[in-house]
């Protein structure tokens, strides 16, 4: 359903890819490049717990895992305890000091069956938000970094049931709908806990401007972003500045940069909610073998779109980047690795950069340009001084995009807006 339009040549594509991170707003970013990193787990889709040491040696300090509702809450306002496979992970993320993206998410029909008369009850906006306050608090008494995930793609999941457009354009019951589903679980979780950190979530940009637009909570903390690019390069985006459906938002640049994209939401949040909204990319991930402008995905393409992707986050201000997935399970060809356990190349290129880049801190990007077109470049800096991440956006030859670490006797000059 995407809509693509190639970037101009020559330089006006690489001016626009290069700086335009600088142009964004000023943001607190982590103290270190480490604490962005994460990834989405897959022990609740049979992952074996026995690879749970993965996630130290990948070196992750964020994880995205869930329990389902119905496991939790069986019949109306009873809450049952953890399963034990769940509670087994919570003590391996405390003990290691990794944060949990706690998503809450599907509906529970065993709880809240729906009938002709209510028809959207298993995902009743009050039974969520009692749900989803029970879950605060239990993860409160884990004694772990978390932050709560307010369901998952909402317009691959409630459009279906309750109808409107899918793009979320008015009218659009299922916008409603998840709104007030937001609405009660944010309210009843900040009634415990005002710190609690609260997001929402869908894997299409110009949806969170709707509900921006249609009176998001202004208790919510931020969004949650899937900014999957349908097989093409992490640097762009999946949509143009004028694609229809994302009318009448401009979601991006004409450059199509995802920094320009996270630059968008982030100042239309900020109009809406009267704060900086925090954004975290709790899914960003390719398949082997997805189609890509040069040709099917091998597994060494997706291991040099790995570093740029978690790069990009970090530089664009997202709190978390989590890495779709640890496993292929039940989504394909996606995973770090395949459903033998066998590490593709992208495991590798995970684990490498945080061990060369996972104490560094961000520090701006860099003005650099190569004969292809758009050599990326970004400062970081680490106890031995600064560090340049550098590629190539648009290498010839598919998975020739590979980032390097430089180390120059004195820190570059920033890109300037």
């Amino acid at each position: 359903m995407n809509q693509r339009r190639s970037l101009p040549a020559g330089w006006l594509a690489w001016l626009g890819l290069c700086c335009l991170v600088a142009a964004g707003p000023a943001h607190a970013a982590p103290e270190r490049f480490e604490d962005t990193l994460c990834v989405t787990a897959k022990f609740s889709q049979g992952q074996p717990l026995s690879e749970l040491p993965m996630l130290t040696d990948l070196g992750v300090k964020w994880v995205r895992d869930t329990v389902a509702w119905f496991d939790i809450e069986k019949r109306p306002g009873q809450y049952q305890a953890f399963p034990p496979e769940f509670q087994q992970r919570l003590d391996f993320y405390r003990q290691h000091d990794i944060g949990l993206v706690m998503l809450l998410a599907y509906d529970n029909p065993l709880a809240y069956p729906n009938t002709p008369a209510k028809p959207g009850n298993s995902a009743d906006p009050v039974a969520y938000g009692r749900y989803a306050a029970e879950m605060a608090r239990r993860l409160r008494k884990q004694g772990l970094r978390f932050v709560i995930e307010l369901w998952n793609e909402p317009h691959n999941d409630l459009f279906h049931k309750f109808g409107g457009n899918w793009n979320g354009a008015p009218p659009s019951p299922w916008v409603d709908h998840y709104l007030r589903m937001v609405d009660e679980a944010t309210h009843r979780i900040k009634l415990f806990d005002p710190s609690i950190r609260v997001i929402t979530d869908d894997d299409m940009w110009v949806i969170h401007y709707h509900f921006l637009a249609r009176g998001l909570t202004r208790q919510i903390d931020g969004f949650a972003i899937h900014p999957y690019t349908g097989g093409d390069i992490p640097e762009l985006t999946a949509v143009t500045y004028d694609t229809d459906w994302t009318r009448p938002y401009q979601v991006v640049d004409p450059d199509r940069s995802f920094g320009s994209a996270m630059r968008r939401l982030r100042e239309f949040g900020s109009q809406k909610l009267g704060k900086r909204p925090e954004i975290w990319i709790t899914e960003w991930g390719w398949g082997v073998g997805e189609k890509s402008p040069l040709g099917p995905l091998s597994e060494e393409a997706v291991a040099t779109y790995l570093p740029r992707a978690m790069i990009l986050g970090a530089a664009t201000g997202a709190e978390a980047t989590c890495w779709f997935s640890t496993r292929d399970s039940v989504d394909g060809p996606m995973g770090l690795t395949d459903n033998n356990s066998r590490p593709r190349p992208a495991y590798y290129a995970f684990r490498d950069l945080h061990a060369k880049l996972g104490k560094a801190r961000y520090v701006c990007p860099l003005s650099t340009q190569s004969g292809s077109g758009a050599a990326m470049a970004y400062l970081f800096r680490d106890a031995k001084g600064p560090l340049v991440a550098r590629w190539d956006a648009y290498p010839a030859v598919q998975g020739a995009g590979k980032l390097s670490l430089e180390r120059p006797a004195t820190a570059p000059a920033c890109a300037r807006p």
